[in-house]
């Protein structure tokens, strides 16, 4: 079983120590309807010695369903965190390409939907073992008052079991279909979210994804989850039903094919009524312990998803790159990077490139949408891989080995980057130097950094971007590449940035790498590179007073 393998996996076998007090809770439960089936055939006197064996029973399974119980708790929420931490590691290790490929809604979805289904299903599975094994006591039981009535259960409870394991089958499969289809809506539901702006303004386009897509696939995933929530009701019934046959099958069958007393009778129909109880939880825990594996089958595929997709499992720990703090030269040689062709879009290629970054150069990339500036950007910062061609740091190559090493070199804000709300990896913060950048960017009357985080992140786009550039400065890393930064920003900014931050930014000695559309300040720039097609077309040198 998926769930326990789970369990016992990420917990150190503690599953084992639950089972086995599960077992002891349900031996104990057993003992109870025995000891009170005995005594009711005899009320003449008190029984000191069955009170006193009740009452251990009873002491026995408060203690060990309690300790059941807890360990449930607490082995789940154990194992959720520390594969939650896993999946969440791995998500940071995997490459910028696979992270788009899986989406950002698959992630969100397995994680979120994981933990209470897998923490309600565990309980429900450790309530269960207790309960089988009160129920297989208990048919011993029956077996000790009438072999014939032993049989006659196990025989109909065979058929029964054959039965609903078969509906079992479909009732699965019916789940997975739902949960493939839930995947579906959540797919077409997140263009609602992320596009609100775009349908706000498009009333045509907003009823169409609503009526056409988004609705057909609720009703679909309606259908599918209705029609198999009708399976499990029909299953959980015929048990139910399954039961009063037996019940009945005792009464009025059994007496008439042996020799079995009234007070046997009497004494097989209370201990059959006790258990109707037990399987009838034990039947409604079978779905949900379902459905809690197929979510585990989900996170495992998201799991392997992320681990094939690891750009970090290579990092050598001893790469000449790690103590490199600056360069002279980042040369592109013949680099090439192609999207993949799918439904929604073309195949798009960008390069051969080659290209030479100076140390303390200002350079600027121009050209049309979708010329392949924002791809080059990512190229040159290690998110994008070359499918052909070489990257060299002076006289390094960057590949696997290298790539967490030569990215630590270069910060980055693209168009749609995003603000944190502390200095994450930053151990000691130099205040002063962050309210001096808070004041350049002039964001003094909108943020503040107090009790190590910033006061406010909800800003307006460009005041966005102004504070992505302070967690970047305060980084002091060698390289910055922006992509539009100053496109939102008010016109006295705009010429604030270009005149005033750049320069003194490469006065520093950083090297500067911006995607814009800002001709009126080429002049600042040491060279201008134009793109068109994904290829450079021209590379203009400006060379102005540093």
């Amino acid at each position: 079983m998926r769930l326990l393998d789970f369990l016992t996996a990420e917990t150190d076998l503690r599953s084992t120590r639950v089972i086995v007090m599960s077992t002891l809770a349900g031996s104990a439960n057993a003992m109870v309807v025995v000891i009170i089936n005995n005594v009711a055939q005899d009320f003449s006197e008190l029984n000191f010695r069955s009170l006193l064996m009740f009452s251990l029973c009873i002491l026995l399974y408060v203690v060990t369903k309690k300790y059941s119980l807890y360990e449930t708790a607490t082995t789940v929420r154990t194992a959720m965190y520390r594969a939650n931490m896993r999946i969440s590691d791995k998500i940071r290790r995997t490459s910028l390409m696979s992270l788009e490929t899986i989406g950002k809604t698959q992630i969100y979805t397995t994680m979120a939907e994981n933990t209470e289904i897998v923490y309600e299903a565990s309980r429900k599975m450790v309530n269960g073992i207790s309960q089988i094994v009160m129920l297989v006591f208990c048919f011993i039981y029956i077996a000790i008052l009438s072999m014939t009535a032993f049989w006659f259960s196990i025989a109909m409870i065979g058929s029964a079991v054959l039965i609903y394991i078969l509906n079992q089958k479909k009732i699965s499969e019916g789940l997975r279909a739902a949960a493939n289809k839930e995947g579906e809506y959540f797919d077409t539901m997140n263009h609602i979210l992320e596009g609100f702006k775009e349908i706000k303004m498009n009333v045509k386009k907003s009823e169409d994804l609503l009526r056409n897509y988004l609705e057909k696939i609720s009703r679909s995933t309606k259908e599918l989850q209705i029609g198999t929530e009708n399976r499990v009701i029909a299953n959980y019934i015929f048990i139910q039903i399954f039961f009063y046959i037996l019940l009945g099958s005792i009464v009025f069958v059994l007496p008439q094919t042996s020799s079995v007393t009234v007070k046997v009778v009497g004494q097989i129909t209370a201990v059959i009524l006790f258990i109707i109880g037990p399987l009838g939880n034990v039947v409604e825990a079978i779905p949900l312990i379902l459905k809690a594996n197929m979510s585990l089958e989900r996170f495992e595929t998201l799991e392997k998803l992320l681990e094939d997709s690891d750009d970090m499992k290579h990092t050598a720990p001893d790469a000449i790159l790690r103590s490199k703090e600056t360069f002279d030269a980042i040369t592109l040689k013949r680099v090439t990077f192609t999207y993949p062709e799918t439904p929604a879009k073309q195949s798009f290629t960008v390069g051969p490139i080659d290209l030479t970054i100076k140390r303390g150069e200002i350079v600027f990339i121009v050209g049309g949408n979708g010329s392949g500036k924002t791809t080059l950007l990512k190229i040159l910062t290690g998110l994008y891989y070359p499918q052909s061609g070489t990257i060299m740091v002076d006289d390094i190559a960057v590949n696997m080995t290298n790539y967490a090493y030569y990215r630590d070199l270069i910060a980055v804000i693209f168009t749609e980057s995003h603000v944190f709300d502390r200095l994450y990896g930053i151990d000691e913060v130099d205040e002063i130097k962050l309210n001096e950048l808070i004041n350049m960017m002039e964001l003094v009357d909108k943020t503040s950094y107090v009790e190590g985080k910033f006061t406010d992140i909800k800003l307006s786009t460009g005041q966005r971007k102004r504070l992505a550039l302070i967690e970047s400065l305060m980084e002091n890393r060698a390289v910055y590449v922006l992509d539009e930064v100053a496109a939102d920003q008010d016109p006295h900014f705009r010429k604030y940035f270009y005149d005033n931050i750049l320069r003194k930014m490469q006065s520093e000695g950083k090297t500067i790498i911006a995607a814009t559309h800002d001709d009126k300040y080429f002049y600042v720039a040491d060279r201008v590179l134009k793109m068109d097609y994904g290829k450079i077309t021209e590379d203009r040198h400006h060379g102005h007073n540093k």
